[in-house]
């Protein structure tokens, strides 16, 4: 499914986009907050895809209004019983940082989540994500887009020598649409 916004469209991944994927994981500006600093090789990456379809995790391109890839976003750990999922996103090309397109890419991802199944949506109650603390532009854009700090991981995260904490940040479903409606 092809979803479109005004600078940016969000749609399924395609084999030859996954050498675009390990370019920007490659990237250490690009993962400095990312738990893991392995970058796959490209085999790898494509068995993670199909075990992540497989498991109905949602992973869409994020191309700008050129139809050029810029990253990507993804909905996983999808609970239909208790209607939650975690979310993550990446926008890889360094020009394209900043630059609005995450928000963008995010509030359709959210759309998505959190539409009814009868408009080809997810239907869930609610959508969180972990951040790190240091990581402030990340946290501005989750708040931005109507994200909520829930709680502080203490020392969750280690890299550089040193430990540090991780936001955990959600958002609802009743609270996207009132931003949404209003």
């Amino acid at each position: 499914m092809l979803l479109r916004g005004e600078r940016v469209s969000l749609r399924p991944i395609q084999p030859g986009d996954l050498r675009s994927i390990l370019r920007w994981r490659s990237n250490p500006d690009n993962t400095r907050y990312w738990i893991t600093q392995d970058v796959p090789a490209l085999d790898d990456l494509e068995r993670q895809m199909e075990l992540k379809r497989a498991c109905g995790d949602i992973t869409r391109l994020i191309d700008d209004e050129n139809c050029k890839a810029i990253g990507y976003v993804d909905l996983f750990g999808i609970d239909s019983e208790h209607r939650h999922a975690e979310l993550s996103i990446m926008i890889g090309e360094p020009d394209q940082q900043g630059m609005g397109y995450g928000r963008e890419a995010l509030e359709l991802t959210l759309s998505l989540a959190f539409s009814s199944s009868d408009d080809d949506g997810l239907g869930l109650h609610k959508v969180s994500l972990c951040v790190v603390e240091e990581n402030n532009a990340a946290r501005r854009l989750y708040r931005a887009c109507g994200f909520q700090e829930e709680c502080r991981l203490r020392e969750d995260f280690y890299r550089d020598g040193a430990w540090h904490d991780q936001i955990l940040m959600s958002i609802l479903q009743r609270e996207f649409y009132a931003r949404h409606r209003g």
